[in-house]
Formats: C-alpha cells, structure tokens, sequence
C-alpha cells in the first residue's frame, strides 16, 4: 500500500519568535511516507520570511508566480517550499494559497500553526487512522498540551470523541488537525476551502462543512503542542469579530439545511 503525500501546511503572520521552531517540528515528523513542508507568509512586516529563507539548506527553485515570491528547497533532508503573499489577507486565505498551491500533488493536509509544533507522532498516527477509511474519515483531530507563555504552565487539553451535534454547539476539532484532500476538494466554496470573509472560526466553518460529509475521528493522545501568547488571535481579535464570526459559521449552517 503507497503511503499517502502529506503536505504540512504553515501559514505564518509576523511570527519570527516561533515559526522555526514550527518548521524543526514538521521536518522531524515520524513519517515514512512523501513528506513536504510549505509555508505561506502572509504579508508579514518583521523578519518572519529571512527566518524561513535562512533555513534552506539547498535551494532547488526560486520564482514568481503572480504577484507571489516562492522559493523550495531542501532542510534537514525534506522538502520545503516557502511562499511570500504581498499583503496580508488573513488565516484563510494564507491557507487556500497553500492548498491551491499544493492540491495537485498532496493526497493529505496537515495544518499547523506558526507558533505551534507537531509532536514528531503526529503526522503518522492521525494519516494511519485516515488511511483506515479513506472513503469515510475526512478529518482527524487529537488532545493537545497548551502552553501559557505569560505563566510558563502548560495544560493538557482532552478533546472529546466527535459527536457531530456537539461539534454545531462547540469548536471541539482543534484547529491543527490533519485532514483528506478529498475532504477539502468537496466543501470548497466561492469564498475557499477555508471562508475568506471570515478572521476567526474559520476552522470551525471548515469542520462543519467537513462533517456533513464525512467522518471527524479523534485520537486521545496529545500530538501538538500550542502556545498561547500576546499575538494569538485569541488576544489580538476583537470580541465583536468573534461573535459576527461565529454567526457567520451558523449562518452558513442553517442556510445549507434549509436547501437539502
């Protein structure tokens, strides 16, 4: 059985502190399937792309396409591409680059934050599971340890097994989960695969869309280690644009009922 591509995908925005630590976590994965790296710098103003830039080791391609600056190459022995969008446009449409990018010759997504890291499990149990059912498990979620960076304490975040009328009442699929190219090629819309109007729950939107397709399994086992830290969205976005977000995932929901 040929093991499926995977492609762990990192946007990054302003985050020089932590995206080579991000990376170091996605080229050190256990996996022993064809394996890439992509990063898309969203617009980023602080030294977040020479970081990326400065850890290619061989550098096998440099060009443009469209008004985006792409580089790929070799890092500790993996494939690593890197993109650079102009200005920034937000979580999900630095995502829908890189899938658009990639689709073609990725069979799974690995989505990982730039300030976050993968456990070096991560990649391999959660595409072992996918692989199981590839025709039904369109998502695959774990637990995850939170890191406070302002209280050094970390928690470990047990994650529920999925239950789809939970999932319309609460996010309980992380957003660092690992999910099919089939999964995404059947939800897209005219705003992406990930909703380009919306600047939080995004991937909740996505999730949602997934899950009335396809099966959401999880994994009780931390595989990703997040920090929470002064530039987290959690902290950076207003509360208003929470709330007309959230109404917009459950907008989008009521509206695809209303038209089965």
């Amino acid at each position: 059985m040929i093991s499926p591509r995977v492609t762990i995908l990192i946007p990054v925005h302003n985050d020089e502190q932590y995206i080579s630590k991000a990376i170091d976590s996605a080229v050190g994965q256990k996996y022993q399937g064809l394996l890439q790296v992509f990063i898309v710098d969203d617009g980023s103003t602080d030294d977040s792309w020479k970081v990326v830039n400065n850890l290619f080791e061989e550098v096998v391609e440099k060009r443009v396409v469209s008004d985006l600056e792409l580089k790929s190459g070799k890092y500790k022995g993996v494939q690593l591409t890197a993109v650079k969008r102009p200005l920034a446009g937000g979580p999900s449409a630095a995502r829908n680059t890189g899938i658009k990018l990639t689709i073609n010759h990725t069979d799974v997504y690995a989505m990982l934050d730039s300030d976050d890291e993968f456990y070096p499990d991560k990649v391999r149990k959660c595409v072992n599971l996918m692989s199981s059912n590839p025709q039904l498990i369109g998502a695959v979620y774990a637990d995850y340890d939170t890191y406070d960076t302002k209280t050094g304490k970390t928690i470990r975040e047990f994650k529920e097994p999925f239950n789809r009328r939970r999932l319309v009442e609460e996010c309980i699929v992380h957003s660092g989960s690992v999910v099919s190219k089939a999964a995404l090629e059947s939800v897209v819309e005219e705003t992406g695969y990930y909703d380009e109007l919306m600047r939080t729950c995004e991937d909740y939107d996505l999730w949602m869309r997934i899950s009335e397709k396809f099966i959401i399994s999880h994994i009780p086992e931390a595989l990703t280690f997040v920090r929470v830290t002064n530039e987290s969205s959690t902290a950076t976005v207003d509360q208003k644009i929470w709330q007309q977000n959230w109404l917009r995932v459950m907008e989008k929901l009521h509206q695809r009922e209303n038209e089965i």
